[in-house]
């Protein structure tokens, strides 16, 4: 009688410790993270912004171009060119922190960029173009932009972190 005591006691105690191993084995596995879209990103940008009194605002769009889903976070690195040459500093960030990004083959994400009118804040230095890295990639594109001259030693642009939405015209019917 006292073995059955016994027995029974150490199954009692043991009980827990068996459903607290057999709980662990049974939660689910996290899904393996996602590759960063590095350079399957394309970036795309229309040099036709809406203008205001002081300025422009301009979408620029980083779209999948790769073969598998990817993520991208932060902001891009965006600076005023003359000639393939940065004219002032780099745009600044503005909003709320990164968050990331998931983007399908053929999705895309954007940015708002703002570049203000270079001439109310300094005597402008020329600019021809915009060069727009995006976050994690080592590559810039480059475009063509001639609206803005830039102010040496400071910077007359603001841009976003990196929002879901809109694409390439006509790229997903690919």
């Amino acid at each position: 009688m006292k073995l059955a005591h016994g027995l029974a006691a150490g199954i009692a105690l043991a009980a827990p410790a068996i459903m607290v191993t057999v709980a662990a084995s049974a939660a689910p596995a996290r899904p393996a993270a996602l590759p960063a879209c590095g350079t399957s990103l394309l970036t795309w940008f229309a040099p036709q912004g809406n203008g205001f009194t002081g300025g422009a605002g301009y979408v620029v769009e980083f779209s999948n171009i790769g073969t598998t889903t990817c993520t991208v976070k932060g902001f891009p690195t965006v600076k005023l060119t003359e000639n393939g040459n940065q004219v002032g500093l780099k745009a600044t960030t503005s909003g709320p922190a990164p968050a990331t990004v998931t983007l399908k083959r053929g999705q895309t994400a954007h940015v708002a960029l703002i570049i203000r009118d270079a001439g109310a804040i300094c005597t402008p230095s020329p600019t021809n173009g915009l060069s727009v890295k995006p976050p994690g990639n080592t590559q810039a594109s480059n475009f063509r932009l001639v609206a803005f001259g830039a102010c040496p030693g400071k910077s007359t642009m603001s841009v976003d972190a990196i929002n879901p939405g809109v694409g390439i015209p006509f790229f997903t019917i690919h």
